[in-house]
C-alpha cells in the first residue's frame, strides 16, 4: 500500500511540476569538442562507464541463479543507456534524444520492480515487468509525441522514491541499504552535474563539463549497487568451495 501511495503522489508531484519540466530540456551542451571526426568527445565516450557497469552487472548475476529478472533488466538498461545516449550526444536533438531516454527507462524500470520486489517479497513476474517497461517505454513516445514529460518524470522519479522509502523503512538489508543510499546520493549529484553543465565547464578550465560529469556520476549510482551484488556472488564461490 505504501508502494501505491507513493506512485500517486511522484505523479501529483510530477503534474504540478509539469511546466518547469522544459526548462531541464536541452540539445546545447558546454562541452562540444570534437576529435578523430567525433563530435562531442566527451559526452560520447563518458557512456561507456554506463557499459561497463552494465556489462559486469550481467556477467555477475549470471553466477546467481536466484536473483531477480528485474535486476537483469536494470543492467541490461545501462547497456542500452551507453548506446542511446552516445547515438544522442554525436548529434543532439528531440529526435535523437529519444533513444537516450528510451535506453533510461529500461534501468529505471527494472531498478524500480527489483525494490519493489525485495521489500514487499510480491513477485511481478515477466509478465508484469514486461508491462511495465511498455509503460514506461509509452511515456517517452509520449514526451514526442505531445511534449508533456510529466510521464518520463515519474517513471524517472520512481526508483528514487521507492530506494528512499526502502532506506528509511529499511525493508532491505543492511549491506543494499548502503549501497541505496550511496547510489541516492551519486544520483542526486549527477543531477546537479547535469544543471550545472557550463559553470562546472567554466571551473575546471574546460577539464570537464557538467554533463560529462553527470554520466560519470549516474554510472557510481549504479555501481554502488553492483558492489553489493558482486560482493554475493564471491560469497557464493566461497561457499561452494566450502563445500567441495
Amino acid at each position: 500500500m505504501a508502494f501505491v501511495t507513493l506512485l500517486v503522489a511522484l505523479l501529483g508531484c510530477a503534474h504540478v511540476a509539469g511546466p518547469s519540466l522544459k526548462a531541464f530540456t536541452t540539445n546545447t551542451f558546454a562541452d562540444e569538442r570534437g576529435f578523430a571526426g567525433i563530435p562531442n568527445l566527451a559526452n560520447v565516450l563518458s557512456n561507456l562507464a554506463f557499459l561497463a557497469v552494465g556489462l559486469l552487472g550481467l556477467r555477475t548475476l549470471s553466477g546467481l541463479r536466484t536473483v531477480a529478472l528485474a535486476w537483469k533488466v536494470f543492467y541490461a538498461g545501462l547497456v542500452l543507456t551507453c548506446a542511446g545516449s552516445a547515438f544522442y550526444h554525436l548529434a543532439p536533438s528531440d529526435a535523437s534524444i529519444l533513444w537516450d531516454r528510451l535506453g533510461m527507462t529500461v534501468s529505471f524500470t527494472g531498478l524500480a520492480v527489483a525494490l519493489f520486489e525485495q521489500c514487499t517479497g510480491v513477485r511481478i513476474g515477466a509478465l508484469g515487468l514486461g508491462a511495465a517497461l511498455a509503460g514506461s517505454a509509452a511515456s517517452v513516445i509520449w514526451w514526442r509525441v505531445s511534449g508533456d514529460l510529466v510521464p518520463y518524470a515519474w517513471v524517472q522519479a520512481t526508483p528514487l522514491a521507492f530506494a528512499a522509502l526502502a532506506i528509511l523503512a529499511r525493508w532491505v538489508p543492511g549491506r543494499m541499504r548502503r549501497a541505496l543510499e550511496a547510489s541516492c546520493l551519486f544520483y542526486l549529484l549527477a543531477k546537479l552535474a547535469e544543471m550545472r553543465d557550463f559553470e562546472i565547464y567554466r571551473v575546471t578550465h574546460h577539464l570537464m563539463s557538467g554533463h560529462t560529469l553527470k554520466h560519470l556520476l549516474a554510472a557510481a549510482s549504479a555501481g554502488a549497487i553492483l558492489l553489493v551484488h558482486l560482493r554475493q556472488r564471491r560469497e557464493l564461490a566461497l561457499q561452494r568451495g566450502a563445500s567441495c
